[in-house]
């Protein structure tokens, strides 16, 4: 990809991604728009128990402001983050506007927990699901690969060993340092809060 004369890799850092868009690079704003475009949807429609027709327009607006305001991005959290907080702010408005506040029911957490093979998504709640999304979103593109590969489109690991042309055993262990990763980051998500 080139704009005004200028490679973009596609292996740039989120941080150097932005910094090519405030220098008026679009390609590199369509790098993170795909990156990020099925996490944020998900993050969204967690958050509005899964209600996609309202999810979808504010999947939207959430695209439009960051567009709008990636001048105003100052570093101090990840790109997906600040983008989930532009959603989170959408999604408060949502709920203000409809008078939907009290059907958002507190639920207690279930212990999320990446090495049972049974994870039954429907029985997590909407914010731990997001403390997923995020967490994901926050590792590098292999083990994102990897764990979204393994948890969420179900493959078993020799598909995966397959698909990056690996030994079942090389995958087993990259599978495992990816576990580990995710653990890490779930677990400063969710102190953070």
């Amino acid at each position: 990809m080139r704009q005004k004369g200028k490679s973009i890799r596609m292996n740039s850092t989120d941080n150097d991604l932005v910094k090519q868009i405030k220098k008026g690079e679009q390609d590199a704003f369509r790098i993170l728009y795909l990156k990020y475009s099925d996490l944020l949807f998900a993050y969204i429609l967690h958050n509005l128990n899964n209600n996609r027709g309202n999810a979808m327009d504010i999947w939207q607006d959430t695209w439009c402001v960051a567009v709008e305001k990636i001048d105003d991005f100052q570093f101090r959290s990840s790109f997906f983050t600040w983008l989930c907080s532009i959603a989170k702010n959408k999604i408060s408005d949502y709920y203000r506007k409809t008078k939907r506040q009290a059907e958002i029911v507190s639920t207690e957490k279930l212990q999320f927990d990446i090495d049972n093979d049974d994870i039954d998504v429907d029985q997590i709640d909407a914010e731990t699901q997001s403390n997923v999304v995020s967490a994901l979103a926050n590792l590098n593109n292999d083990y994102n690969y990897l764990l979204t590969a393994k948890y969420i489109d179900n493959k078993s690991t020799d598909e995966i060993a397959t698909a990056l042309g690996k030994s079942y055993k090389a995958t087993e262990s990259m599978l495992t340092r990816a576990r580990e990763a995710f653990r890490k980051k779930f677990k400063q998500i969710n102190h953070s809060k």
